[in-house]
């Protein structure tokens, strides 16, 4: 076989591919561009309407009277922290914060301070 035949035989078994004109092409593209523009103005212009009839809608409701503001002090009787860390440490019987310990004073002032 010679490079002669493998040509022809090539040519033979792969179909001829065209491409289609540059204007057909680009005439498509625009008129899917142009579409699609359409649609998204269409889009667009229907979620506007939506926003503008829930405005008005909303606009037309007076605000309710019975507004309850938060006290601090109901706030902070109402809620609490715990350090995560509290349930590893042990439980003491005094509350450091509370109950000061009182310090222990030597009996005779002249002896001078205990160590």
């Amino acid at each position: 076989m010679n490079d002669q035949d493998l040509a022809s035989a090539v040519n033979h078994s792969a179909p001829e591919v065209t491409a289609p004109a540059f204007d057909k092409v680009w005439a498509n593209a625009e008129m899917s561009y142009l579409q699609s523009r359409r649609r998204y103005a269409w889009l667009a212009s229907a979620a506007a309407t939506a926003a503008a009839v829930v405005i008005v809608l909303n606009i037309g409701t007076p605000p309710s009277d019975n507004i309850k503001f938060v006290e601090l002090a109901e706030l902070m009787e109402s809620t609490s922290w715990i350090a995560p860390s509290d349930s590893l440490l042990p439980e003491h019987q005094i509350d450091l914060y509370q109950d000061l310990p009182t310090l222990i004073e030597s009996t005779e002032p002249a002896e001078g301070a205990l160590l």
